[in-house]
């Protein structure tokens, strides 16, 4: 699918430079893509076309990711949604929708959590919930997964990682390409925003509109168990699962996660 039509821009945080590209009508409603980890905005290139009949799109690579390097302070989820909130108080949008894949899901949870004001809803992709607490041996596995990262070849690394997350070829080739670039210390950096992405807080609900979408062969983590736990807990959350895909449904599937995508979106646009 071709990408459709993207202006480029770089946003100075005061430690990082962000880059972002911006597309669709002028007027239209903003939806904000945030990927996955170790990769960067070409997550999306089969979301943007789609995306741009109806609403303008931002795309961006966080910190530690992509063009947005060198990072200043490494990776976190919190603050990857802070620079998304100062991004977008920069360009001057009161509100957004969200869609985030793998640990852009986590992102796109921070900014519901600490800005829950600037957004209508989000699309949660092949990501865990990052407030209900990791049980003991999840924890454990949070805990070591950086130390072990650092005793695993990285060319070894970017190669199985990327081929576990998705199922076609296509797919897992331009994983591939995404993380090429990275170097150990940025694999490692990501690794750390990784392990703190998931924190108890108890009492807490998220009340916008959400979808939570899985890919059929999703094997990763703990997004298969937690679901159920998610969808009891958020009253205005909802559960699809992409077919024929993995981890990165939208790659693997573009056109079953568009138009459950698209068709969320338009049922929870705000009428203002």
């Amino acid at each position: 699918m071709a990408v459709a039509s993207e202006t480029h821009h770089i946003f100075d945080t005061g430690d990082c430079h962000i880059h972002y590209w911006i597309g669709g009508p002028p007027d239209a409603p903003l939806v904000v893509l945030t990927p996955g980890a170790f990769t960067d905005h070409r997550m999306f290139d089969d979301q943007v076309a789609a995306l741009q009949t109806r609403y303008r799109t931002l795309r961006w690579d966080p910190r530690g990711h992509g063009l947005s390097r060198p990072y200043g302070r490494p990776f976190a989820t919190g603050l990857a949604a802070d620079d998304l909130n100062s991004l977008l108080d920069h360009m001057g949008e009161e509100q957004v929708a969200l869609v985030g894949q793998s640990i852009g899901g986590n992102v796109s949870q921070e900014m519901l959590r600490r800005h829950p004001q600037r957004c209508w809803a989000a699309v949660l992709l092949g990501c865990t919930c990052s407030t209900i607490g990791p049980t003991r041996a999840e924890r454990w596995a949070l805990r070591l997964f950086p130390l072990l990262m650092r005793l695993y070849p990285v060319a070894k690394f970017k190669q199985t990682s990327m081929e576990k997350s998705a199922i076609k070829p296509a797919a897992q080739r331009r994983l591939q390409e995404m993380i090429a670039p990275l170097s150990r210390s940025d694999i490692l950096a990501i690794c750390g925003g990784i392990a703190g992405a998931v924190h108890d807080v108890p009492g807490y609900a998220i009340r916008h509109p959400i979808l939570i979408a899985r890919g059929e062969h999703e094997a990763l983590g703990n997004i298969r168990q937690i679901i159920p736990r998610w969808l009891a807990r958020d009253p205005q959350s909802r559960f699809v699962e992409i077919p024929d895909s993995g981890h990165v449904a939208n790659c693997d599937n573009p056109d079953g996660f568009n138009q459950v995508m698209m068709a969320f979106l338009d049922a929870n646009l705000p009428s203002s």
